[in-house]
């Protein structure tokens, strides 16, 4: 797990305590109920090509057997080595990949790889596609490359290792990483007050709250900006 993964599950872990506090039959105290009818949805970002904008973007995924990140630069014109990409624990790379048995050899058997890199690497404009081809790590005689291409707000890849007549290959996914950080958590905890006072039964603050426990600050701001009740301006 990455050191942004550890920073959001802590934060969150803050969020569901006061979330718990709030809920009705969670603490001692009921919240209050009544208010306008409505469903929280779970809005995100859209944007055509999904790269860009003001400060770097982590990409992260996980699943069985398969970690990866990497990092976009501020201007989305390459990938660029970034400390919060880093699977090992240590330097920060461009791109890093970890596979555990569930990539393909050449032989059909599972295999296990490990691609740390930390270069620019070039982000097509056209197609928001990368690729990296025939490097070698240091200490390592094999050769690697890797490729993705960006939709929107997911990614997805291969990556390959050749060292004489044997060979690995793997698929890979990812998509935006957001750090609970305080702009988001803040946003959460306005829509978690938002939720509470418009309370209509037990589901619906649950539904809110499973938004609230993402520590996304753009989905968290969606959500709330489809409850003009609780937008500053509004009349009592």
């Amino acid at each position: 797990m990455s050191a942004i993964h550890v920073r959001r599950l802590a934060s969150a872990g803050c969020l569901a305590l006061l979330a718990c506090f709030s809920a009705p039959g969670c603490g001692d105290e009921p919240g209050p109920s009544g208010g306008a009818a409505g469903t929280v949805g779970a809005g995100g970002v859209g944007g055509e090509g999904g790269v860009g904008g003001n400060l770097p973007l982590l990409w992260e995924g996980q699943s069985r057997g398969v970690r990866v990140c990497f990092n976009v630069a501020g201007d989305g014109l390459t990938l660029e080595a970034n400390p919060n990409c880093s699977l090992s624990g240590g330097l920060g790379y461009s791109f890093d990949l970890d596979v555990d048995l569930v990539g393909v050899d050449q032989d059909g058997k599972p295999c296990s790889l490990t691609l740390r890199y930390a270069d620019p690497v070039t982000i097509d404009q056209d197609s928001n596609s990368f690729r990296a081809s025939d490097f070698r790590l240091a200490g390592d005689d094999a050769v690697y490359a890797f490729s993705g291409q960006i939709v929107r707000e997911s990614a997805s890849g291969i990556a390959r290792r050749d060292e004489g007549d044997s060979n690995c290959r793997v698929g890979w996914a990812a998509s935006i990483s957001r750090e609970c950080d305080d702009a988001a958590q803040e946003t959460c905890l306005e829509l978690l007050d938002c939720c509470r006072a418009i309370l209509i039964n037990p589901v619906f603050f649950q539904t809110c709250n499973s938004v609230v426990l993402e520590c996304d600050r753009v989905q968290c701001q969606t959500v709330l900006d489809g409850y003009p009740q609780c937008a500053s301006d509004a009349q009592p």
